[in-house]
């Protein structure tokens, strides 16, 4: 991809605007990649399932264009924090295509994943990398093995629905 900051941007945009959490924000495009979005962001598995240091660092980018600008919020809850990613004030065209999925692809692909949870937007994408990565023969098993109690509350079935609703 040419212009990956312009790309994070375009894809906020097209997404409604606006991508509650870093967690989300990675699951949203790591998803997005699958779909055909052709970021070139390469992900690893990490702690909340697949992570790209090159898709955070093209926020950083983003930011320091003012294509993208993160906001700082606590949950009232336990006063953690949590950013908030939203449009920037620079102009940003965004194209009718974002590699081989349309604007629309992306805006309904996103209210989709945005409908469910951080957390079942986090089991789905890390589903859809245990069922690609090659050695792992029982992605369920290995699934439960490192999310533990998060797979609990109909969480699985629910992202299981997410993956089968994108197409994936």
């Amino acid at each position: 991809m040419e212009n990956e900051e312009e790309l994070v941007g375009q894809v906020l945009s097209a997404a409604g605007g606006e991508i509650v959490g870093r967690v989300r924000i990675q699951k949203v495009f790591y998803l997005l990649e699958q779909l055909g979005l052709g970021s070139g962001f390469s992900y690893s598995y990490h702690h909340y399932g697949p992570y790209s240091a090159d898709l955070m660092d093209a926020i950083d980018g983003a930011k320091a264009f003012n294509f993208v600008r993160e906001e700082t919020r606590r949950r009232q809850s336990d006063g953690v924090s949590f950013g908030v990613f939203k449009l920037g004030e620079a102009d940003l065209d965004v194209p009718g295509e974002l590699g081989e999925l349309s604007a629309g692809d992306v805006k309904r692909y996103s209210e989709l994943m945005n409908s469910q949870s951080s957390t079942v937007l986090e089991i789905a994408a890390t589903i859809h990398w245990l069922q690609h990565e090659p050695g792992v023969e029982d992605w369920r098993s290995e699934l439960i093995a490192r999310k533990g109690q998060k797979t609990g509350g109909g969480r699985v079935g629910k992202a299981v629905e997410l993956l089968r609703n994108l197409g994936l």
